[in-house]
């Protein structure tokens, strides 16, 4: 403004210039912006009021995202922008305004059609152990490989699914034996066991070799009491289910193991 005030003559282009001259390092506004600037400033409106259109019901550009929307849940808003014109900001908009919004992806374990009737078997054992001690779960140790590698994971801010009602969308996925790098953990009555990194494939042999030479050892700092009384679990994969594993938990879990 104060150079704007200075200038007579092409007062915008030479408000410009004169700006630039007298502040070399700042960002050096245009004549448009000068002239845009004093326009607001003689009318009394220096803050710009932002546009925000209510778009009807029959509104062509509300039922033709509604309507892409509705024929690919899993279409991203960057999608229909290319597809239908319609910038990004009205399609958000008008998506936000009729309660939509894009759900994410839950990864969830390939099951077989027997597993939901073992699974059922279990919860009904799971809840006689609870009538009969209330603090059974804390005595359990719950047991699990993860597997690594550095290709990365799904990443699940890139999968949508547009729906005005959460939709509990999924993929099974089945990441068990893909791996190079396995790591076993287990945690029992606030006790964190291990990690133990297996430096080989795991198999029945190395699983085994870890509950007989490796498991004593991370169970050093649990207490007594949580170890008398605890109980072992492990999922059903291969390693988990072979005849040696299996009976090896027989002596040293006497009914006291889970998988």
């Amino acid at each position: 403004i104060l150079s704007f005030s200075a200038c007579s003559y092409r007062p915008h282009v030479n408000a410009a210039a004169l700006y630039a001259q007298r502040f070399p390092r700042r960002r050096h506004p245009c004549n448009v912006t000068i002239r845009n600037l004093t326009t607001r400033a003689r009318t009394g409106q220096m803050t710009r009021q932002r546009r925000h259109h209510e778009y009807d019901e029959n509104d062509v550009r509300v039922l033709t995202i509604l309507a892409s929307v509705y024929l690919d849940p899993h279409i991203s808003s960057r999608r229909l922008e290319v597809s239908t014109g319609i910038p990004k900001s009205t399609i958000l908009r008008i998506l936000k305004a009729r309660k939509y919004h894009a759900y994410h992806i839950t990864l969830t374990q390939t099951l077989l059609p027997a597993d939901f009737d073992r699974r059922l078997e279990f919860c009904r054992w799971a809840l006689q152990q609870i009538d009969r001690d209330p603090n059974f779960f804390r005595f359990v140790m719950f047991s699990d490989e993860a597997t690594f590698k550095n290709t990365g994971e799904l990443n699940r801010h890139n999968c949508h699914y547009w729906s005005d009602t959460n939709p509990h969308w999924h993929r099974a996925i089945d990441n068990q034996h893909r791996w190079s790098l396995n790591v076993w953990c287990g945690i029992v009555n606030g006790y964190l066991v291990g990690p133990f990194f297996f430096e080989r494939t795991v198999n029945a042999n190395t699983y085994l070799d870890l509950l007989t030479d490796q498991l004593p050892h991370l169970l050093e700092n649990v207490d007594l009491e949580t170890r008398r009384r605890m109980f072992f679990q492990q999922d059903g994969a291969p390693p988990h289910f072979a005849r040696i594993v299996r009976r090896f938990l027989d002596e040293r879990y006497p009914n006291r193991w889970i998988g």
